[in-house]
């Protein structure tokens, strides 16, 4: 009886601990001025991942986003999320013992008509060796994202065609990420969203 309200205790504390908010914050600027880019979008989105026997189930746990000021700063608040293989290896049985979701760390995206877009810059050769820094706890973590310009309509197709965040209620809450998308969508010549 002692152990399981221990367990139920430790259980509460951990799954509790994912989920307490966090002030992200960064900035972006241009890879080649060094100058900052303002009215970027900075969107973040968190899962939440439940174990199971034969693997995690997901979903969708929310989205945000923010634009940068004219010092191409951004401020955003939100879950943490388990960042650690050991704790997440905890909490994936824990969330099986007690059919508990945790939250995972945010996935960042950094948009600007005309830019390459982070992290999609990384698979087109005209960013990906400009393109700062690898890895969305970086961004999480405050790190300034560089972003190069895009010279080729061909680069902007291929590139700057980022997809929304899929899921309930998620759409209305990237108002400014779908109105950037829109934006270079008409610049290109492409049907808006």
């Amino acid at each position: 009886m002692k152990s399981s309200f221990i367990l139920v205790c430790l259980t509460t504390i951990i799954v509790a601990s994912s989920a307490y908010g966090a002030t992200f914050h960064g900035r972006v600027i241009d890879a080649d001025s060094k100058e900052p880019i303002e009215g970027a979008v900075v969107l973040a989105s968190w899962t939440e991942e439940q174990g199971t026997p034969t693997g995690g189930t997901s979903r969708l746990h929310d989205v945000k986003e923010t634009l940068t000021d004219k010092n191409g700063a951004w401020v955003m608040k939100g879950p943490r999320g388990v960042r650690s293989d050991f704790l997440e290896g905890v909490y994936t049985i824990l969330s099986m013992i007690f059919f508990s979701y945790y939250t995972k760390p945010p996935e960042f995206v950094v948009f600007k008509p005309g830019y390459c877009s982070w992290p999609n810059g990384f698979s087109i050769e005209a960013c990906k060796v400009k393109i700062k820094p690898v890895g969305s706890y970086q961004v999480a973590d405050g790190k300034t994202v560089e972003l190069p310009k895009l010279t080729s309509r061909q680069d902007r197709l291929l590139l700057n065609m980022p997809e929304l965040i899929a899921g309930k209620n998620a759409i209305p809450k990237q108002k400014e990420y779908i109105r950037l998308i829109n934006e270079e969508r008409r610049i290109l010549g492409l049907k808006e969203y």
